[in-house]
């Protein structure tokens, strides 16, 4: 049936119809893994098929009819098994700024209504869903935040993939593009007869909720035309990486970045992101306690004391001696000169 593989059910009942559902453990869940990767399915089509699974074990621990939901850690499990089958580590891919300047540019130019879209998953970080489940009353101009509370996915409406909402802080740059945007869908209101503005910010050409779909379309023209300018093409969710990935570049906290990306925990944006944490601290500020505020060289070492009281050996250095033979008998006229009579003696 339709519906059967439209919620991932057509992998799931075959191998898990017939079993007790109090049953089934994470080697269970292994096995299920094992056989529909020999079935040529992909990684991200079998996590998507368990994520169905966990929800319906969250239902009956609800409704406490089982005791665990063995399907609670299958992203670390989907991890695992990519980690065996992989040829090669994967890499976070994000774009330099110069990649960025152009794809807002042939936005601006060749995409006028997606051009803010792409400017807010640039400036926050949010997921593509997220954005798209954005709506005004969303958005604080007075202080700068925005609330995330919705998302829209191809599947309909729903929660952001955290289960919680969150509070994002927005740069002054994105605030005036969002408030350019809400002053045009003013004036379309009035041109088109509309009661109010629509309720969504990046909404349809009608004022509906928008489409991914069409999102998707769009995107691929402008990745074509940003392509032949030098852009790689990426996804778009390399906007996310982008904003992480810069952000933990520029000192912000691992914390900060995961409460503002919806992660959970803050290993996860660790391990994602570590490419983008400094390697070399050169600021010690912070260990810095007075102390004598001296700005001089540290006292010489004995040798160099002993070394100093002797007029040969800087004066050999002034002369350019460089420990060769050539170099000492060239200066030895200078060495004499400067050794006094004891030196005459030795040298003679």
């Amino acid at each position: 049936m339709v519906w059967e593989k439209f919620f991932g059910l057509a992998n799931l009942i075959p191998f898990f119809g017939s079993r007790d559902l109090t049953s089934i453990t994470e080697a269970t869940l292994l096995d299920f893994i094992k056989v529909k990767l020999a079935e040529g399915l992909k990684p991200k089509t079998i996590e998507n098929s368990l994520s169905v699974l966990r929800r319906v074990y969250s239902v009956l621990q609800r409704e406490e009819r089982v005791i665990r939901n063995p399907a609670s850690g299958i992203g670390q499990l989907m991890r695992r098994v990519g980690t065996r089958l992989a040829s090669e580590t994967s890499e976070v891919e994000f774009w330099e700024t110069h990649e960025i300047e152009t794809l807002i540019h042939i936005a601006r130019e060749s995409e006028p209504r997606f051009a803010p879209l792409f400017e807010f998953l640039i400036s926050t970080g949010v997921r593509r869903g997220e954005a798209l489940g954005l709506q005004w009353v969303d958005i604080d101009f007075d202080n700068r935040s925005i609330r995330i509370r919705r998302a829209i996915t191809a599947s309909g409406m729903t929660t952001p993939k955290s289960g919680k909402a969150r509070t994002l802080k927005m740069p002054e740059s994105l605030a005036a593009t969002l408030f350019d945007l809400l002053s045009d869908r003013r004036i379309k209101c009035l041109q088109r007869g509309w009661p109010e503005v629509p309720e969504w910010v990046f909404c349809s050409e009608t004022g509906t909720a928008p489409d991914p779909g069409n999102i998707d379309r769009t995107w691929r023209r402008l990745r074509r035309r940003a392509q032949a300018e030098g852009v790689r093409p990426l996804k778009l969710h390399a906007a996310r990486h982008t904003w992480a990935t810069r952000a933990l570049g520029a000192g912000k906290s691992v914390r900060w970045v995961a409460d503002q990306l919806g992660h959970a925990d803050p290993a996860l944006t660790l391990r994602v992101y570590a490419h983008a944490m400094r390697e070399e601290e050169t600021d010690l500020s912070f260990a810095e306690f007075g102390g004598s505020k001296r700005l001089y060289p540290a006292p010489a070492s004995e040798a160099e004391e002993l070394e100093s009281d002797n007029p040969v050996i800087p004066m050999a250095r002034r002369e350019g001696f460089d420990g060769s033979l050539r170099s000492a008998m060239s200066n030895l006229g200078a060495l004499r000169a400067a050794s006094g009579p004891r030196g005459r003696a030795v040298l003679a």
